[in-house]
Order: structure tokens, then sequence, then C-alpha cells
């Protein structure tokens, strides 16, 4: 990378928007030069189904990092996650175009164009990116591209992304209504791990558990490489959900009471003190419960989702290559004793919650969009695209001028107005 390049990241999540501008500094580490971020609710299920609307919190994302950083934003990285994506593993074997000059990067190119035409896909789908994790030149392996190496042919051991081809689709349609081009499509996986797993872990082998809103996603590292990922329907929303529906009461108070009792195991409960609601739907419900039956609820849905990892591992034969688990999403961010909830439930010795290797003075909601310009950054020159951007214009003297004296028009304008209704009324 060289230095001053600009990267952009959108996180298009479930509740809320965020952007994030990131440019390299002369040590090739990036800092943040612009931040925004909007409430969002035009995404349900992983679905954007108000395009429009989706479009109206990117835009206002994106402005508010514009006036940060002094930048047009034209275009962006965006993530994709959940159950609109899945990975298929492959090597490809190539021939190098001019043996004697060596490999060069156009080789690589072509490597990617076969391997885009020979993955087996389902009807709907797409290819959204091609994750090369080895290239193997006369049985020697290198995990950096080998150019300038001299042989006839050469293999990439690769992960590809692909998705759904409606949701790139309706992604596509969101941007332009933003009015913004699309740089890529980041695996939400890949951005988050940058910032909440260690070196160490992804090469002992980790799974890193993301529990959003409306799903979680399931990623598994092992030898700093993506062993496995997928994404189960079941997220913080659901505990939500669940309380409102136990109690039969307003989804606003479900949301009120997760957070003010976050526990997750009710054994942790040191004062089992009665709770009045609120907004009961009907004269015969309970008007007052104890938190554990609060807390007992937020248990059972916890309980489910660890279950779901856990049987995940048995059936991938994953059990063996995960040595530690790594939690992190809104979706439980502010319950109590998930971790120790986790070791009981999938028989992990090690679980602990991300903490988030971002920079001082960064809100948790950036987190993947700052994840995903640092991946983006870390990308060999076959993969790594610049965002689209233009530095805006200062306003002239001239005109700093003239707008310091139409604000003064408008103070003694109004100065004016106010004294003669005070004279008008005496």
């Amino acid at each position: 990378m060289a230095i001053g390049d600009i990267i952009v990241g959108i996180d298009v999540g479930a509740s809320k928007i965020s952007c994030i501008v990131g440019q390299v500094n002369k040590y090739n580490e990036i800092d943040i030069i612009g931040n925004g971020i909007c409430n969002n609710n035009g995404i349900k299920k992983g679905i954007i189904i108000e395009p429009q609307s989706v479009a109206r919190s990117i835009r206002n994302a994106i402005e508010e990092a514009e006036n940060n950083s002094g930048l047009a934003i034209n275009s962006a990285y965006v993530n994709a996650k959940g159950l609109n994506v899945r990975i298929e593993k492959i090597i490809m074997e190539s021939e190098i175009e001019k043996p004697d000059d060596g490999m060069t990067i156009n080789d690589i190119y072509n490597a990617f164009s076969k391997i885009q035409m020979t993955t087996r896909l389902d009807d709907g789908e797409q290819i959204i990116d091609i994750l090369p994790y080895e290239y193997y030149v006369k049985d020697r392996k290198y995990k950096e591209e080998p150019i300038g190496a001299f042989c006839k042919t050469f293999s990439i051991k690769a992960e590809v992304v692909i998705a759904k081809a409606n949701f790139v689709e309706s992604l596509m349609t969101t941007l332009k209504y933003a009015q913004l081009e699309l740089d890529g499509i980041i695996l939400e996986t890949l951005a988050t791990s940058n910032v909440t797993l260690m070196n160490e872990e992804k090469q002992i082998g980790v799974m890193l558990v993301d529990i959003g809103s409306g799903h979680t996603d399931i990623s598994v590292y092992k030898n700093s490489e993506l062993e496995y990922y997928d994404s189960i329907p079941v997220g913080g929303d659901h505990i939500t959900n669940d309380i409102a529906i136990t109690f039969n009461i307003s989804g606003e108070e479900a949301e009120k009471l997760k957070k003010q009792y976050n526990l997750a195991i009710q054994a942790m409960i040191t004062n089992n003190h009665e709770v009045k609601l609120m907004t009961t739907m009907s004269s015969d419900d309970k008007t007052v419960i104890r938190c554990s039956d609060i807390v007992r609820v937020i248990e059972e849905r916890i309980k489910e989702i660890y279950q779901i990892i856990r049987k995940i591992l048995a059936d991938k034969n994953l059990i063996g290559k995960v040595e530690c688990m790594v939690l992190t999403g809104q979706g439980i961010s502010n319950i109590i004793g998930v971790e120790e909830f986790a070791m009981l439930t999938t028989k992990l010795n090690q679980v602990r919650l991300a903490n988030p290797k971002t920079i001082v003075g960064l809100k948790p909601q950036y987190m993947t969009a700052y994840g995903m310009i640092k991946y983006i950054s870390s990308l060999s020159e076959s993969k790594h695209v610049n965002s689209n951007v233009e530095i805006l214009k200062d306003p002239s003297v001239k005109e700093k001028i003239a707008e310091k004296i139409a604000l003064a028009k408008d103070k003694i304008s109004d100065m004016y107005r106010r004294i003669r209704k005070i004279d008008k009324d005496e």
C-alpha cells in the first residue's frame, strides 16, 4: 500500500449504519480521518426490505464522515454476512503466460478468472470474492503472491465467497439510491476477526461467534485460515421477543427489561426482587413478576444458541480443531455471564468476550467498519482497490466574509423585529 491511500468502509447493519474513512500513514498503518453513524430500520432478517430507507441512513452516515474528513465520498466497501453468504474451498492450477519472464500480476488475475469460471454455483448465486491463502510453485508454499517466480504452472489454495444474487442486487440498488459506487463486498467475519482475534488464536483454532440482533455468525479459524463459516437465524432480538411474548408486554418494555436484568444465568442473581410490568396487554396478565422470571427467559434463548453451536462443532467435525471461543456482537454485548455459560454448554475450556483492537476514542459501533478498512489495507496488490474520494474545496475568503455579513444581517433584523414587538405591546 502507498502512503496516503484512502479506504472507506460501510457497515450495513440491521439497526445502524456506520462509516469509517481511513488513510494509510507513513508507518503503513491506518489513521481514522472520518466517521459517521445513523440508525437504520430498513433491514429485516438480513434482507433489505426498504432500499430507499437504508439508502437515506447510508447517506446520513456518509455525510457525517464527509463533514469531519473534508472529503467527498463517491465509493465504499460494504459488508456481507448471515444467511446471504456461503464459502467454498478450491485448489486451482494455472499456467504462466510467459514462463521465461517469471510470474506477473496478470498471471494471478488469470488464475482468479479461472476460479470464477469453474466454481460450482447454485441457481441465484454469484461470486463476490476470492480469498487466496496459499500459492504453490514447484512444491514450494508461499503465503504471498510469488511474483517473479520462474515456473510453467502454479496452484492457488483459496476460498470462494458466494452470495445470493438477489442480496447483491438489492445492495447495489441501495447504494445507487445513496449515490455511491461499490468498491467491493467484504465477508464480515474477515473484518471482525481483524479487530477481535489474536494471531495466536487463529493459528491454534478459534471459533468467533458474532451474535447480532437478528442472527448469529459462526466462523472457525485454524492455521490462520478461515476453516468454516455459517450463520443461524437467532440473535439478540429473539431474546427481546421472548420476553415480550412470555409476559405479554410491548417490545419497548421487553428491550428495557433485557438491558436492566442482563444476566445469562439465574444462579448469578443476588437479589430476586419484584418487577412491576407497565405495558401488559390484558387484565388477566400478571403485572408483577420477579427478576428471576426475566433472567430465565434470557437464559433459555442463550442456551439454545450455544446448543446449536455445539451441534455444529460435532456435525462438521470441528471439535478437535477449536481450542477456544471468542464472543462478540451487539446481541449479547451487555449480558453478564455469557462466557461462563458458553463454557458450560459447549464444553470449551477457553471462552472470552472480544476486546476490539480499535483505536482510542472510537466507539464499539464502528468496530466492523474499522475492521473492514484494516482488512482491505492488508490485502496484496491483486486485491486492493482504493476508494474514490475527492477533497472538498474550502470556501474562499470572499465567501466566508459574505457568509458572516449575512449572519450579522439576520441577527440585526431579528433584533429589530423584537424591539418593534416590545414597542407595539407597550
